[in-house]
């Protein structure tokens, strides 16, 4: 019975978050976007590198390249790949993840909404979708439904969800 009411509790969660849940999706979306520009350019990375290098070559014998910016262009590559994956790890922390889960959770409610019929989804919808008040519930035929009805017809819908959770996280 425990159980059930954690079923029931997650699907009342996710009903009424659901629209912030739908923005906070659509936000993660466009700062991932927006973060392409995080990414190092070639231009950047030899920049860097070659603040530190000095224009005379050093006056050192080895057997690889002693002039600091043959150095730094032939590093160029390792490097930006090494700070470019970092910048994509970062990404992937800051906006994917939380992306990801985001959308699981709206998948999960989705699914349950889709599980219900006739006035059940029709009430659920606009409740949880549309975000209407009870007062302002309409049946198929166009009409106010009574109070009654909407609390009715809210808890099948809850109902149903849950059932559906349950489903998902236990037959899945």
């Amino acid at each position: 019975m425990a159980d059930e009411m954690d079923y029931m509790a997650q699907a009342k969660e996710l009903a009424d978050s659901y629209r912030l849940l739908v923005h906070r999706r659509d936000l993660l979306r466009q700062q991932y976007e927006d973060s392409r520009s995080w990414f190092y350019t070639k231009d950047e990375i030899i920049y860097k590198l070659s603040q530190g290098a000095h224009e005379e070559s050093e006056r050192v014998q080895t057997s690889g390249t002693s002039n600091p910016v043959e150095r730094t262009v032939l590093n160029c590559d390792k490097v930006l790949a090494s700070m470019n994956r970092e910048v994509q790890t970062q990404r992937t922390e800051q906006f994917l993840e939380p992306y990801y889960e985001v959308c699981e959770q709206i998948e999960l409610f989705e699914i349950g909404l889709r599980s219900l019929r006739g006035q059940t989804r029709l009430v659920a919808e606009q409740l949880f979708v549309d975000g209407k008040k009870q007062s302002e519930i309409t049946g198929a035929d166009g009409n106010n439904l009574t109070r009654r009805n909407v609390v009715r017809e809210k808890e099948n819908a809850l109902q149903g969800i849950a059932a559906v959770i349950r489903w998902r996280r236990e037959g899945a």
